[in-house]
Order: C-alpha cells, then sequence, then structure tokens
C-alpha cells in the first residue's frame, strides 16, 4: 500500500478522535441555550417546521456545523423528525452553496481554492458518487471548502446531492438523540467515528485499487 496513504489516514483517524473527545468534553448544549432556542422554534406551531428547515438551509449554506442543526432539531421535535428535517436542511445548504459557486462565483471560487478546484476536477473523473460519500461521512471536513470547490467544477448535481445525503445521515442522527436527551457516552462517540473512518477508508481503498488496476 502506498506509505503517503496509509500517513494520511492515519492523520485522519487521530483528528477525528481528538474531535470526538472535544465534542464529549465540551457537548452541544453547553454552547448554546438549548431551551430557549426550541421554545422558540416551536412557538411558531406547526410553520416552526418550515423556519426551522429553512434557517437551517442557510445556517449551513454560509459552512457553520450541520451538527448544531441536528442537536437543535432532535431537542426541539424528537430524533426521526429532527434527523430528517436537519438532514434535508444540510443537504439544502450544501445545495446553496454549490450553486452559488456554479452560477455566480465560478471565477472568485477557482482564484480562491485553486488547488483544491484542480484536485476535485482529476479527483471526480471516476466514482463521484463514492468519492463524495467518503468525504461526507468524515465528521470534520471542509464541507463550505467542499461544496464551494465542487460547485466551481464540472461535479454532476445529482450523485454530489444524493451522496450529501446519504453522508450526512449517521451525524445528523447522534447529534439528533443527543439533542433530545439520550446519553451518549464518548465510547459511543468514538465508535461512531471509527465506524464512519473505517467505512471511509474501505472505499478509498477500493478507489485505489480501482484506480491503480486502471493505469496498469
Amino acid at each position: 500500500m502506498n506509505k503517503s496513504l496509509v500517513l494520511a489516514c492515519a492523520a485522519v483517524l487521530l483528528v477525528i478522535i481528538f474531535a470526538s473527545y472535544l465534542l464529549y468534553q465540551y457537548p452541544l448544549e453547553s454552547l448554546i441555550d438549548t431551551a430557549a432556542t426550541g421554545q422558540f422554534i416551536a412557538s411558531f406551531g406547526a410553520p416552526g417546521m418550515v423556519v426551522f428547515f429553512l434557517a437551517g438551509a442557510l445556517f449551513t449554506a454560509f459552512g457553520l456545523p450541520r451538527q448544531l442543526v441536528a442537536f437543535i432539531g432532535g431537542y426541539t421535535y424528537g430524533v426521526l423528525t429532527g434527523v430528517v428535517l436537519g438532514t434535508f436542511a444540510a443537504v439544502v445548504g450544501a445545495m446553496l452553496t454549490f450553486f452559488f459557486a456554479r452560477w455566480l462565483a465560478r471565477p472568485y471560487v477557482a482564484r480562491k481554492f485553486p488547488r483544491q478546484v484542480a484536485a476535485i476536477d482529476a479527483f471526480v473523473r471516476d466514482k463521484l458518487f463514492l468519492k463524495i460519500l467518503t468525504i461526507r461521512f468524515l465528521p470534520f471536513g471542509t464541507n463550505l471548502a467542499t461544496n464551494l470547490a465542487s460547485g466551481a467544477t464540472n461535479v454532476a448535481v445529482r450523485p454530489f446531492v444524493f451522496a450529501s445525503f446519504i453522508g450526512f445521515i449517521p451525524q445528523m442522527t447522534i447529534f439528533a438523540l443527543s439533542g433530545q436527551g439520550v446519553s451518549v457516552g464518548s465510547s459511543a462517540q468514538l465508535s461512531l467515528a471509527a465506524g464512519l473512518f473505517a467505512i471511509s477508508l474501505a472505499i478509498s481503498l477500493y478507489i485505489y485499487r480501482h484506480r491503480t488496476q486502471a493505469e496498469a
């Protein structure tokens, strides 16, 4: 196996473990007034879901953490509704950024993130769905840069959207559970992170092996 690939995987694993530890030590509920936020959203009644969805989409479109959207959704509406609303909001937020880059900001994005754009252009020539899915599985990836760079390249819209949707679900679920008040300890969070990493690593190795065989 390529030594640089092994080192990169090890580095990502360390980042995931460290970030999971920080989330356990400094949970999201300590950063926001969850009760006040939930009560404010709930005060709108049924239309509050629409308000929550639109606010979540705009929130994530600016690169702010989608995990916080899931957390508030789980607290306000319960796990299932929180996951569904939060995930769709995050996907719409990603699409807003994607289309902004594609339709309005392509020249700027190409200048701002030239290496990312060039890398994604080369990266997405084959198995786009699996590659976007791998990026979305990683809990602490640069989603804003990914959305902007993807919009500034020739990435196809449909696989970008579907891979983002599926890749967002695991994280949105765990944070919606936390928001509802279900106890999720450090071992569970680390297990989730390790599982996501294992899946991403397996997909990455498959892609790497496929490319190596194709170039042989």
